[in-house]
């Protein structure tokens, strides 16, 4: 599965809402196994800044998913809810 395909997932779930710039950025990089830090380091943001939008990110996901998300266990949740 790709990240493109998970994020199809979530804004589908999340609707009528929509990830922002930054949330988008978070999903895709924790996708590929990047930890908040490097996601910081490469895109400018303020580490803490991306813990809080991550946490955010993940809660919001936990309430659609009925489920506690994280940004270790993400990929097995939507891969699961794909099949």
């Amino acid at each position: 599965m790709s990240v493109e395909e998970a994020l199809a997932m979530v804004d589908t779930v999340i609707k009528p809402e929509r990830l922002n710039a930054v949330q988008e950025l978070v999903l895709r990089q924790c996708w590929s196994g990047q930890t908040y830090q490097e996601i910081a380091d490469g895109s400018g943001y303020d580490a803490d800044y991306i813990r809080v939008v991550g946490s955010r990110l993940w809660h919001i996901l936990s309430e659609v998913f009925g489920e506690k998300i994280t940004k270790n266990n993400i990929r097995s949740v939507i891969r699961e809810r794909l099949r």
